[in-house]
């Protein structure tokens, strides 16, 4: 199998040649690109006309309608249009080849005229973030209604390989051991709830944890006494991807035996310039670092650390509580950022609420999760001690019964995701593999196998 590359970027082509997977990866520049279009599209649309010189004398012309241009791009349609010679020599193309397309390069009408042109070719368009949903939309709208696939913005070059990968051979995606919380609004205790889930699951199931704090807003230290590294102090080794796994637990915070802390970025000035690179090595070293890896991206997705948390995890869930705001926040944002960039309603999620009060006049849980049409992992309580822990810096140490509880109901939920075994020193609870079998939370997690 052939592959012909419309991109800009080189490291894309080498992430292509060291998987192996290709007879052949070819650059391909659009103006190369667009001398197939115009052997196909521009004779029926080209129209010759004489035209007089300004010496009097006739000279032949070459039109090309402005609806011509779309399909040859502009350098080729001005090439016509002036009489030059063309410099640019089409690739050579077999049945069967793929073409990987860049919408830097190529907008989404050419790529649709290149895939009419070769409808036995598989076409991937790789998709840029954009300021406007609707444009993204538009042009995932239009990638379905002409069989052309896509990547999602926000890929490393490893990663859009593996994505071509898995489009072009069938193969099947790998689970990561990477659970990804976001907030439907800031300050919401996304940071503490994680927390006491990567607490809870260590001490179920025995493994590794490792908790990253990759909320560009906030560093997520508030609560601890934290004295370990921070993001932003590791990004130079992350960027020049220098930070090996063995290195990474020595620079987080111990938090209990198995569990370790990253805290997030202290300088909001360097939010957007943190690339996709450089996170996406940070996550894979963790990976290998822990057995489990859960994610902390936020309440606002849209920068490249919360993008890779999302690309990088196995499900989601979405830290939400009782107020109108949340529900309205959380909508607005799966509106124009989680399903436009992240296709979000192919992804499995769930809820997680916090701070949850017990009152006729507030909407439980279950009220909450049929409105939002999302089930739920766990309830976590209203716990008037969390402040003066918070203040005392002892978050992670602390104890509360009921808080606790709903914390091994997803502790469990998740070992029953992975089929994992509880840990022989785990805490046992009265009843709770009857409660497993008939807690109503419990029946939406799908295993790894399934999801």
């Amino acid at each position: 199998m052939n592959i012909h590359v419309v991109s800009g970027d080189r490291r894309l082509l080498t992430a292509l040649r060291s998987s192996g997977e290709y007879s052949s990866v070819a650059p391909v520049m659009p103006e190369m690109a667009a001398e197939l279009l115009m052997d196909h599209a521009v004779p029926a649309l080209a129209q010759t006309h004489v035209e007089e010189t300004s010496g009097g004398g006739k000279e032949a012309r070459v039109h090309v309608p402005e609806a011509a241009s779309h399909f040859v791009g502009r350098a080729a349609a001005a090439n016509m249009s002036t009489g030059v010679a063309h410099e640019f020599k089409a690739p050579s193309v077999l049945p069967g080849d793929v073409w990987l397309v860049s919408d830097m390069m190529m907008d989404i009408n050419e790529a649709t005229a290149l895939h009419a042109r070769f409808p036995d070719h598989k076409l991937i368009y790789m998709l840029s973030n954009s300021r406007d949903p609707a444009s993204l939309k538009a042009k995932q709208t239009l990638c379905a209604a002409h069989g052309i696939d896509f990547v999602l913005p926000y890929f490393t070059p490893e990663q859009t390989a593996l994505e071509v990968s898995r489009l072009c051979l069938s193969k099947e995606r790998i689970n990561s051991k990477v659970m990804t919380a976001i907030g439907a609004l800031p300050q919401m205790g996304l940071t503490s709830s994680l927390i006491g889930v990567g607490l809870t699951l260590a001490k179920l199931s025995g493994r590794r944890v490792g908790i990253l704090g990759l909320n560009g807003w906030n560093p997520g230290d508030t609560g601890l006494r934290y004295s370990a590294k921070y993001m932003d102090e590791l990004w130079g080794a992350l960027q020049g991807k220098q930070l090996q796994a063995e290195e990474l637990r020595g620079k987080m915070q111990t938090l209990a035996p198995n569990v370790h802390y990253l805290a997030g970025n202290r300088d909001l000035k360097k939010l957007y310039y943190y690339n996709t690179d450089g996170v996406s090595w940070l996550i894979e070293k963790a990976r290998e670092a822990f057995d489990f890896v859960l994610l902390d991206a936020g309440s606002y997705p849209d920068h490249a650390m919360a993008a890779q948390s999302i690309h990088a995890a196995d499900f989601l869930v979405v830290q939400m509580n009782q107020s109108l705001q949340a529900k309205t926040q959380w909508q607005r944002m799966r509106e124009h950022i989680l399903q436009p960039v992240f296709r979000w309603s192919e992804r499995q999620s769930m809820l997680l609420f916090n701070t949850m009060h017990r009152s006729a006049d507030m909407e439980n849980e279950k009220q909450l999760s049929r409105q939002l049409a999302m089930p739920y992992l766990g309830s976590l309580p209203y716990v008037s001690a969390f402040y003066r822990s918070e203040t005392e810096g002892s978050l992670a140490s602390r104890v509360w019964p009921e808080y606790d509880n709903e914390l091994q109901k997803v502790g469990r939920a998740i070992m029953r995701y992975y089929n994992l075994q509880p840990s022989p020193v785990a805490p046992h609870t009265q009843n709770s593999s009857a409660r497993i079998s008939r807690g109503s939370w419990l029946r939406w997690m799908k295993p790894a196998g399934e999801a």
